[in-house]
């Protein structure tokens, strides 16, 4: 905490009204401990617009630091900053929390296991700036060379999505931005799906969704973040069946929907390129059928 009351001191004035685009930043978290501590010591240090607007969610810590760590950054954060509850399980229930009280044109997504470059905001504006696109993901790279890259995208080049289908993968809720209007139209996350539930990949769902509807996505190597979240090779197995057990799940939910030929074309694609493993095959298709087993969570 010394070094984020430290780190709130030094305010560095940012460029007001150059860009003419509100941002705001939610990050939620439970039980985040000193990597939260750490993620908002990098968030103190941003290069940023002074009417950012910075959302804290905690998801029903149980730690007994976490939720007052949040609290205290708040007293002391330059930019308006709100700390918000949530006792519904999942990331998607947390992230819904905070977009009700976001109010700037893009929505910025981080993990409280993510540290954020300085000039992760702008460099987010700037390419909303530049592109049509509606919703984005950034790059992504490992806290250290020791850790897996599961979960990181590390590559240096830019790429726009030439259709209305996002592969999986492809956007990761680690480092990722929305408009304003592509949310109003894709919906809310679906609490079924996140950190904290039976099912990964609620930012794939709502990509989807907005690929659907219209909206262009990319990958855009400016917007840097570190993830430090420490998952060994045993660790990292585990992680990748549960990624394929949720990315059974959100099939599942899309297959009989408006797209459903083209969801089943790519089901029977991803199928036949995880087919040679057959852990990751069963848990794929125990996600898949596991899904029409869960209800739809009550608005």
């Amino acid at each position: 905490m010394d070094n984020l009351r430290s780190g709130m001191r030094h305010v560095r004035r940012s460029h007001i009204g150059v860009f003419q685009m509100k941002v705001s930043l939610i990050l939620c978290s439970k039980n985040g401990g000193e990597r939260l501590e750490t993620c908002l010591n990098h968030i103190v240090e941003l290069d940023a617009p002074d009417d950012m607007q910075v959302i804290l969610v905690d998801n029903g810590s149980t730690d007994g630091f976490s939720y007052s760590l949040m609290t205290k950054f708040a007293e002391l954060c330059r930019w308006d900053c709100q700390v918000l509850q949530t006792f519904i399980p999942g990331n998607a229930a947390g992230r819904n929390v905070g977009l009700e009280r976001a109010d700037g044109d893009i929505c910025l997504f981080i993990d409280d296991d993510c540290y954020v470059d300085k000039r992760f905001v702008y460099e987010w504006i700037k390419v909303f700036r530049s592109s049509g696109v509606g919703f984005g993901s950034g790059r992504i790279l490992r806290y250290t060379e020791h850790q897996s890259d599961l979960g990181c995208v590390e590559y240096q080049y830019q790429k726009l999505l030439g259709s209305n289908y996002v592969p999986r993968g492809f956007i990761q809720g680690s480092n990722m931005a929305f408009r304003r209007e592509c949310l109003t139209a894709a919906g809310p996350f679906d609490r079924r799906f996140g950190s904290g539930t039976a099912f990964a990949g609620e930012e794939w769902d709502l990509a989807l969704r907005a690929g659907f509807r219209g909206w262009k996505g990319g990958y855009f190597p400016g917007p840097v973040v570190a993830h430090d979240h420490r998952r060994g090779k045993g660790e990292t197995r585990r992680r990748l069946l549960f990624y394929d057990y949720g990315g059974g799940a959100v099939y599942a939910k899309h297959i009989f929907g408006e797209r459903g030929a083209l969801v089943t074309s790519r089901f029977i694609r991803e199928f036949l390129v995880i087919g040679k493993n057959p852990l990751r095959v069963a848990s794929f298709l125990r996600g898949f059928f596991a899904f029409f087993f869960i209800s739809a969570p009550k608005s």
